[in-house]
């Protein structure tokens, strides 16, 4: 792995990005979710689950985006992409505007559908990449709506674990083939993992922006050697000035380890880590409890 603090040294990492609540720009991976408003439904019978996937299909059709893997469940939904065009925010726009104006015509209700914008996590690692996926995938059962991710029908989970290779939209190819250059093989592989990452046991990625970055800390931790071909490597999903998560994380855990902060590098990594936390939309107190500092110290850095 590279070491980014001699990339900091060496002034090879210049730009920082400032923060924004949405990152978009063409190659962005990003895990979207979106929530219905309070306790509400975001589907009631089996013709609002298909009316949605018609919406992703016509949505990555209209705005050129990869529609990696999905998820719908009752109150709300994962939607796994790639953008091919800086469009993110127009595409999920008109893809909830349109659900939203279906569902309240039908059901003949009035107001917002959805609980506000939706919720974005963008993937900067090849581990981050397969465990949003793993993590969509096994949704159901943490929901606990199922007992097995196997018996529930509005994912992708097939594309992923079964034999066949029907025609879609869905690009189930890209991730699949990061594990084995053999699909069935590879399809192997992601099967176990989906069986083994029942052991874990971690927040919801609704509820916490570090949850599916956990969550690939233990597959990275527990699967080592499981990237056959990199995705971020081979294929430039990282923009100019971005570190990979598990560089990133190799950074933080660094810095968490000393307790004072003297040397300029120290100094010059802390405050990557803290713009690299900024421009994937972190907050300024999420900050402060990721690089356990106190607001006052993220405050300083920022001037």
């Amino acid at each position: 792995m590279t070491d980014v603090f001699d990339l900091i040294r060496q002034g090879k990492i210049k730009r920082f990005f400032r923060a924004r609540r949405k990152l978009d720009y063409p190659g962005l991976v990003s895990h979207i979710t979106q929530h219905a408003v309070g306790r509400e439904p975001l589907f009631v019978e089996e013709g609002d689950y298909l009316y949605m996937i018609k919406l992703f299909r016509e949505t990555a059709e209209k705005f050129n985006l990869q529609v990696f893997a999905f998820c719908l469940i009752s109150n709300h939904l994962h939607i796994l992409l790639r953008q091919t065009q800086k469009n993110l925010s127009d595409a999920m726009q008109n893809l909830f505007t349109r659900y939203g104006m279906y569902f309240n015509y039908k059901y003949q209700r009035r107001g917002h559908l959805f609980s506000g914008p939706f919720r974005q996590a963008a993937c900067f690692d090849d581990y981050y990449l397969l465990t949003a996926s793993i993590y969509i995938h096994l949704n159901p059962v943490r929901a606990r709506i199922t007992d097995s991710f196997r018996k529930y029908r509005w994912s992708t989970w097939r594309l992923y674990c079964q034999d066949s290779e029907p025609d879609t939209f869905i690009n189930w190819k890209f991730i699949i083939e990061m594990l084995e250059e053999d699909r069935p093989k590879a399809k192997n592989r992601y099967k176990e993992l989906m069986r083994k990452s029942f052991e874990y046991r971690g927040e919801e990625a609704l509820e916490g922006k570090k949850a599916i970055g956990k969550f690939s800390i233990w597959i990275r931790k527990n699967f080592p050697d499981l990237i056959h071909q990199s995705k971020y490597t081979e294929n430039g999903l990282l923009p100019e000035g971005y570190a990979s998560d598990s560089e990133l994380d190799e950074i933080i855990q660094g810095l968490r380890k000393k307790k004072r902060l003297t040397k300029p590098n120290d100094i010059k990594a802390r405050k990557f880590a803290f713009e690299q936390l900024k421009a994937r939309g972190y907050s300024t107190e999420e900050i402060a409890d990721y690089l356990e500092i106190s607001r006052a110290t993220v405050y300083n850095i920022m001037r």
